[in-house]
C-alpha cells in the first residue's frame, strides 16, 4: 500500500508540471546534443586532417593512429572531410567567378560596353631581344626555378628561355663545374681533360647534355622515407591468438655541397623538424659528415658517398635517375658496404631501403 501510494504521488507530481517548461527542457536537451554533435564532427575533421598531413610526410604509423582516433570520434568523418573539401573548392570557384564578373562589369562601366584589348607590354616593345636575352641570362644564373618562372610570363620570354641555346649553355656552365668527379675514375678511363670529353660527347648540344648527363642538386635535400612492418609478441599471460604488428617509419637525409662534402642523417624525425636547421654549420644530433663523388658508370650518374670512423669505412653507392618528367630527381640504391681495418667487406641489406627524392628548399638556394 505504501509503494502504491508512493508511485501515485510521483505521477501526480509529474502531471502537475507546466507543459511549457517541459517543452523548454526537451528543446534545451536537443540543443545540447546538437552542439555536442557539431563539436564532435569538428574534432574528428581536425584529427583526420592531421592524419592526412602525416601520410603526406610518410609517417604512416602516426597517420593510422590519427585516422583511428578520428573514426572513434565520428564514424562518418571521411564523408564530412570530403564534404568540407568540396565546400571549400566550391567557395573558391565561386569567388573566382565573382571577381571575373566584377571586373567585367567595371570594364563595361568604364568603357561604355566596348570591348577593351589588353595593353601590350611596353618593356618588350622598347627593349631589343639582345637586352631581353641578357635578362634571361642573369635570371638563369639565379636558379633553375627562376628560369622556369620567367618563361611562363609571356610568349616572348618563353621563346628566349627555351628556344635559344644561350640559357642552356649558361645553366650547364653553372651546375657542371660544381660537380665533384672521382679522380681515380677519370684516370682509369684515360680522361685528363673533362672539357674535351664533354665536347666529344655533346658538342654544343647543351639541351641534350642537361637531359642525359646527371648532376647532383644543391638547392635542397634528398629524402628517403622507409616504412616497414615488424611483428611483435604478446605479453606474458595474454590469451590473444593475434600478435601485435608495429609499423616502423624512419627517414634518411642527404644534403650535398659543391666542395665535395655531404651531410647525412638517419632519424625518425619528420622533414618539418629537420629541414630548417639541416646544415654543416648547424649539424643536427647524430648527423654524419661524408664525402661524395661522381663516377662514369651509369652515364655519369654513379654517386659514391663515403664516411669513416675509428674502426670502419662506410661506402654507399647510388644512381642518379629521373622521376617522371623531373630529370635527375631521384637517387636509387645500388649498394652499401662496410670495410674494416683488415679490409674485410660486409654488405648491408637493401631489402627495406627506399630511393631518395629531391625536395627543393628556398633557404638553401643562396647557400649553394
Amino acid at each position: 500500500m505504501f509503494e502504491t501510494g508512493s508511485l501515485y504521488e510521483r505521477f501526480k507530481l509529474v502531471s502537475n508540471i507546466n507543459p511549457e517548461l517541459l517543452n523548454r527542457g526537451i528543446l534545451h536537451s536537443k540543443l545540447i546534443r546538437s552542439k555536442m554533435a557539431v563539436d564532435s564532427a569538428k574534432e574528428a575533421i581536425a584529427c583526420w586532417e592531421k592524419a592526412v598531413q602525416k601520410e603526406r610526410d610518410g609517417s604512416m604509423n602516426d597517420a593510422i593512429k590519427f585516422y583511428r582516433e578520428a573514426l572513434k570520434t565520428h564514424e562518418d568523418v571521411e564523408k564530412l572531410y570530403r564534404n568540407k573539401l568540396l565546400e571549400e573548392y566550391s567557395l573558391h570557384e565561386g569567388l573566382g567567378k565573382l571577381q571575373l564578373k566584377q571586373s567585367g562589369s567595371e570594364e563595361k562601366f568604364d568603357h561604355d560596353n566596348k570591348e577593351r584589348c589588353m595593353d601590350p607590354c611596353w618593356l618588350l616593345n622598347i627593349l631589343p631581344n639582345d637586352i631581353l636575352a641578357r635578362i634571361v641570362h642573369f635570371v638563369v644564373l639565379q636558379s633553375g626555378e627562376s628560369w622556369l618562372q620567367l618563361s611562363l610570363t609571356c610568349s616572348t620570354f618563353n621563346h628566349l628561355c627555351f628556344h635559344e641555346t644561350d640559357p642552356y649553355r649558361t645553366f650547364a656552365h653553372l651546375i657542371y663545374p660544381k660537380q665533384c668527379y672521382d679522380q681515380t675514375s677519370l684516370s682509369l678511363n684515360g680522361v685528363s681533360n673533362l672539357q674535351v670529353l664533354e665536347d666529344n660527347l655533346w658538342g654544343n648540344n647543351y639541351p641534350q647534355m642537361l637531359k642525359k648527363r646527371p648532376y647532383v642538386k644543391f638547392e635542397g635535400l634528398y629524402i628517403s622515407v622507409v616504412n616497414y612492418l615488424r611483428y611483435g609478441a604478446n605479453e606474458n599471460g595474454s590469451r590473444s591468438w593475434i600478435n601485435p604488428i608495429h609499423m616502423i617509419t624512419y627517414y634518411r637525409y642527404f644534403r650535398f655541397y659543391p666542395d665535395g662534402r655531404c651531410l647525412r642523417l638517419l632519424t625518425t624525425d619528420e622533414p618539418s623538424l629537420v629541414v630548417s636547421h639541416f646544415s654543416i654549420d648547424t649539424p643536427p644530433k647524430n648527423s654524419e659528415l661524408c664525402h661524395w663523388s661522381l663516377g662514369f658508370d651509369h652515364g655519369f650518374g654513379h654517386l659514391t658517398i663515403t664516411r669513416s670512423s675509428s674502426k670502419y669505412r662506410f661506402v654507399e653507392e647510388l644512381q642518379i635517375k629521373d622521376q617522371g618528367f623531373r630529370i635527375h630527381q631521384r637517387l636509387k640504391w645500388l649498394s652499401s658496404i662496410i670495410v674494416d681495418k683488415e679490409g674485410e667487406v660486409t654488405e648491408c641489406s637493401m631489402k627495406k631501403e627506399k630511393p631518395f627524392f629531391f625536395s627543393r628548399v628556398r633557404s638553401y638556394v643562396s647557400a649553394s
